[in-house]
């Protein structure tokens, strides 16, 4: 059995077609995918806005709006100097801790809002924020950046999510403003309770953030994991030449084979330990490049996406058995599959493009049981369960998907094996 196992194991390693499927393909195309998508995360990072600031009269009585566009302009502004104006909009100061306020806006000074307004014309500025005579803050865009930025396609990526985030504090520091101004009108007294203020502190800083995940998303990570689950299934074809090259009747291999002393049974569980670790091998290669060359990340759990890559390729050895044992189909049509099925199945795990992440999502959504059954999907899943969940029980139930499948699949290729019989050699 031994020397069976190294004989194949050298076979599989002179395999060039099978070398190409499970090496430099998944290279070739992860390094394609990292030229396209590269810069496809940087348009969803928040960068600051070219703004005009609108520093008329209502500006000068509001030092709790200067304040916070001070902050969101980068500024840092001491805590106590609201408290000293004793302007109603004081609050906002002490609510906010300007100083690790995220830089937001590249403020522009202007005196009035035509001098704002022709900042816009000229293309300095996107929009412009101003003061009303209530002291809240207004923020204003111009038609071509509204357009660019509120699309069903903004082409403005970077300014959409500024402008969301932006438009969210402005919102909470009006809310907050407005509150603060009702409370004093109905009992003036609050104002020289430091209690009071630290209130309104707790209240407008009660929005903090957090990770719904177990790291930050990474955009092109999924077409980098449907990439890993169409090449472990292509790793089938090792699988697939060590059960023909054991049948009579389809190699004059399988001829020799079949006569010598060596069982059936050890001569195919040698060629499917030679076919896993050749194929186990090959992914980690892959696995390797896509997170360290590409940077695609997994968590800081390398060691469980190794674990991931061994069940996967177990399966699609499983697969390949299955496939291999179809009595009356020739090793050609055979290895044509392990082409054919990848590449048919990659389509409803959303290797290609963005129509089929949307039918793999709707899969997912309206019929889960045909995604349960995608062996492709399956193994995408893997890595996304790796990559976002804290706990790893989703990761562990879909380890556990896939060895069901590699069980179903071992006992159909055995099941046609045993019955095949030769009237003569």
């Amino acid at each position: 059995m031994w020397s069976t196992f190294v004989m194949t194991l050298k076979a599989n390693l002179r395999n060039r077609q099978a070398l190409f499927w499970l090496i430099v393909f998944p290279l070739a195309l992860a390094t394609l995918f990292n030229g396209m998508l590269g810069d496809l995360a940087k348009g969803y990072e928040v960068r600051a806005l070219p703004l005009a600031v609108v520093e008329d009269a209502n500006w000068d009585q509001a030092p709790g709006a200067q304040a916070f566009i001070g902050a969101m302009s980068g500024q840092a502004t001491a805590s106590g100097q609201a408290a000293e104006s004793g302007n109603a909009a004081e609050s906002e100061q002490d609510a906010t801790e300007y100083a690790t306020v995220e830089r937001l806006v590249d403020a522009t000074p202007a005196e009035s809002i035509d001098g704002a307004r022709a900042a816009l014309a000229d293309g300095s500025a996107k929009g412009y924020l101003r003061v009303d005579g209530d002291g809240r803050i207004a923020l204003a865009l111009s038609p071509s950046a509204a357009e660019a930025m509120g699309g069903i396609s903004p082409t403005d990526t970077n300014g959409a999510v500024a402008v969301a985030v932006l438009n969210s504090m402005i919102g909470l520091y009006n809310r907050t403003d407005a509150t603060v101004r009702d409370l004093l009108a109905a009992h003036p007294e609050a104002a020289s309770s430091q209690a009071f203020w630290s209130s309104v502190g707790n209240t407008a800083g009660a929005a903090r953030e957090v990770s719904l995940t177990n790291v930050k998303p990474d955009m092109t990570a999924r077409y980098f994991y449907a990439l890993l689950g169409m090449a472990c299934l292509m790793a089938m074809g090792y699988a697939i030449s060590a059960v023909t090259y054991a049948q009579a009747n389809l190699s004059p291999l399988g001829i020799r084979r079949t006569v010598a002393p060596l069982g059936r049974g050890r001569q195919l569980l040698a060629g499917f330990l030679a076919g896993w670790l050749c194929s186990g091998v090959s992914l980690t290669i892959a696995l390797a490049y896509i997170r360290y060359v590409c940077d695609v990340p997994l968590g800081g759990r390398e060691p469980a996406a190794v674990a991931a890559v061994a069940v996967a390729s177990f399966m699609a050895c499983a697969l390949g058995t299955m496939i291999g044992a179809i009595p009356r189909l020739r090793h050609s049509v055979k290895v044509g599959l392990t082409s054919a099925i990848p590449c048919a199945l990659s389509l409803f795990s959303g290797l290609y493009g963005q129509f089929a992440m949307d039918l793999s999502d709707w899969i997912a959504r309206h019929a889960p049981v045909l995604a349960l059954i995608n062996p492709a999907q399956q193994v995408t899943n893997l890595f996304y369960d790796i990559l976002y969940y804290d706990s790893y029980r989703p990761f562990i139930g879909t380890c556990g998907v896939l060895l069901a499948m590699s069980a179903v699949f071992l006992a159909a290729g055995a099941a046609m094996l045993k019955e095949q019989r030769y009237e003569h050699l």
